[in-house]
């Protein structure tokens, strides 16, 4: 039988668009740049407040964030000898942006700056982790030198107002490095794969888990808007169907954060598939997904974030009259912080 076990079933594959948030306390006090005015408006019929989304900010502001994705992944199939087999998966991103410009549509150009990355692996007894600041026999393992080069070499990134990373580039240096510690007689065939494996839209994987894309028209206070996308789980295709609320506009700090709650809710359009030879039937499927999401108008970014979701599969293998069955289940939790 096939090995699944899903370290790369991670965040993007299936919820990367669920946000959320958690709120921060911070007794530092930052001025914001945006008119708020702008923002929040009164419907002259309902009296409620009515939100305009969007990122506004100004060439040089500067941002500090501390990103964790988290995974845990369990699988008890005949690759495991029916034993339940885990492996939890922790990452820590440390990076900074600066708005380098700001065109007439809104469309921000951000230098980044990744200060440090830590990951810690783990796998029944065994176990491994990564400082990318500390020079030890980890750090020299090729599995880590994509991180290694990505540690203060800045890279551009442009996002609309809306949230969406619509281009990565400028990345030279990061594959001067990473050619350099992969060895200097690289042919240009390996260079190119090598850009595909860990390049722009690695990169841009990452850093879109920051943003919670926003709805083009402004949202009046407790509506909801959805947005439904299609993925893959293992081998079934699934519609991910996200629910937002908007939930309050808070003043904290002298600055407007708007408070908004996520929900997701996933459906299989097939659970029964053919893959070399074996029949793989979904018996029972648990999906749920949930977050929160602080968005400072005033400053125009992210504030916090906090996301969780959860998949369970029991599965049933079939092949030449033989029957087994599998589990395979993954929790994934993100954390989103503006640190300054």
């Amino acid at each position: 039988m096939r090995k699944y076990f899903i370290l790369n079933f991670i965040l993007a594959a299936l919820f990367i668009y669920v946000y959320g948030c958690g709120d921060k306390k911070d007794d530092k006090k930052t001025e914001g740049n945006n008119n708020i005015s702008e923002f929040v408006k009164k419907d002259s019929i309902t009296g409620k407040d009515v939100v305009t989304l969007k990122y506004v900010v100004k060439k040089g502001d500067k941002f500090y964030y501390k990103m964790v994705a988290k995974t845990s992944n369990m699988e008890k199939s005949p690759a495991t000898e029916d034993k339940e087999v885990k492996q939890d998966n922790e990452i820590n991103y440390y990076y900074s942006k600066e708005a380098d410009n700001v065109d007439a549509s809104g469309i921000v150009s951000y230098k980044i700056t990744f200060d440090s990355i830590n990951i810690s692996s783990s796998m029944g007894d065994q176990s491994i982790k990564y400082n990318s600041n500390v020079n030890d026999s980890v750090k020299q393992n090729p599995a880590f030198i994509q991180y290694n080069a990505v540690i203060a070499n800045p890279f551009f990134i442009r996002v609309n107002s809306s949230g969406e990373i619509t281009d990565v580039y400028g990345m030279e240096k990061i594959y001067e490095v990473l050619f350099k510690a992969l060895g200097d007689t690289l042919k240009e065939k390996d260079k190119q794969e090598i850009k595909q494996s860990f390049g722009e839209e690695s990169i841009k994987e990452i850093l879109q888990q920051e943003y919670q894309v926003c709805p083009a028209n402004p949202v009046v206070m407790d509506s909801n808007w959805t947005k439904a996308f299609n993925t893959s789980v293992l081998f079934f295709e699934v519609v991910n169907n996200a629910k937002y609320t908007m939930k309050s506009v808070e003043d904290k700090n002298g600055q407007k954060i708007a408070n908004i709650e996520a929900a997701l809710v996933v459906e299989f359009k097939n659970k029964e598939v053919k893959e070399r030879g074996m029949t793989i039937k979904v018996e029972n499927a648990e999906t749920s997904g949930s977050g929160k999401i602080a968005l400072n108008l005033s400053r125009g970014c992210i504030q916090n974030k906090e996301t969780s979701t959860n998949l369970k599969l029991d599965m049933k293998l079939s092949a030449q009259g033989q029957t087994a069955n599998s589990t395979q289940a993954v929790t994934t939790n993100l954390y989103v912080t503006l640190l300054n």
